[in-house]
């Protein structure tokens, strides 16, 4: 592996497995461990500090996110991003979002206005000033998350993040290569008018034109990026 990990800090009440399982996620999608590389074992006990079990713990939870591949007697890796899974999880979203959206149309709460504001004040501070863009990726799952949490709907959240590690590898990717980040911005601040107005009418075409930025752009990661993919 030889790779600098990044987020190492342990979390207050964390248990080793947590804090493996945390520290490697994180790494892996934000492409610090990138497609393809090996996980070795041995690094991770002198880097993190903990015994083999908790790290070949988190190891076959990651395994089961389809974000490492394992084989054993031999190796283990960072999955390559899959563009199936990439296109099962935009389905997800688009079915999924599309519904939630309508509902918060119909019911969205000031105080979550007033945090889908906040945020997007944030992220023009990162598309504006900041010269590394990898913050936005984070403002960006909060963005939709506030939305999620506005019509009580978390856990369906939790659980969209947990299917889209292949889509969100790519969104990051886009997002690191600073191509869409206005449109993303634009498009959320579009969202928000959305929910203010309670235009239900626009809600499809703003989505759907969100959740697929990155497509234009796929033929120039993959010749970039193409030991990234899964053939």
């Amino acid at each position: 592996m030889s790779v600098n990990i990044n987020n190492l800090n342990k979390n207050i009440g964390e248990n080793n497995s947590q804090y493996a399982y945390r520290v490697l996620k994180d790494n892996i999608m934000n492409l610090t461990l990138s497609p393809g590389q090996v996980i070795n074992e041995n690094e991770l006990i002198d880097i993190l500090k903990i015994s083999r079990t908790p790290i070949r713990e988190a190891v076959f939870k990651l395994k089961d996110e389809a974000l490492i591949d394992v084989y054993p007697q031999k190796a283990s890796f960072v999955s390559l991003i899959d563009l199936n899974r990439v296109e099962e999880a935009f389905f997800l979203r688009k079915i999924v979002e599309t519904e939630v959206l309508k509902l918060c149309c119909e019911s969205c709460e000031t105080e979550y206005l007033k945090k889908l504001e906040k945020n997007i004040y944030l992220q023009e501070i990162v598309v504006n000033i900041e010269e590394d863009k990898s913050a936005f990726f984070l403002l960006d799952n909060e963005f939709h998350s506030i939305i999620y949490d506005s019509v009580n709907k978390s856990r369906v959240w939790t659980t969209i993040k947990t299917f889209s590690t292949h889509y969100d590898r790519l969104r990051y990717l886009d997002i690191i290569e600073k191509i869409n980040l206005i449109n993303l911005l634009n498009q959320h601040k579009e969202i928000v008018k959305i929910i203010k107005e309670k235009d239900i009418s626009k809600v499809e075409s703003i989505l759907l034109s969100h959740l697929t930025n990155f497509r234009g752009e796929l033929p120039s990661f993959m010749e970039k990026y193409g030991d990234f993919f899964r053939k």
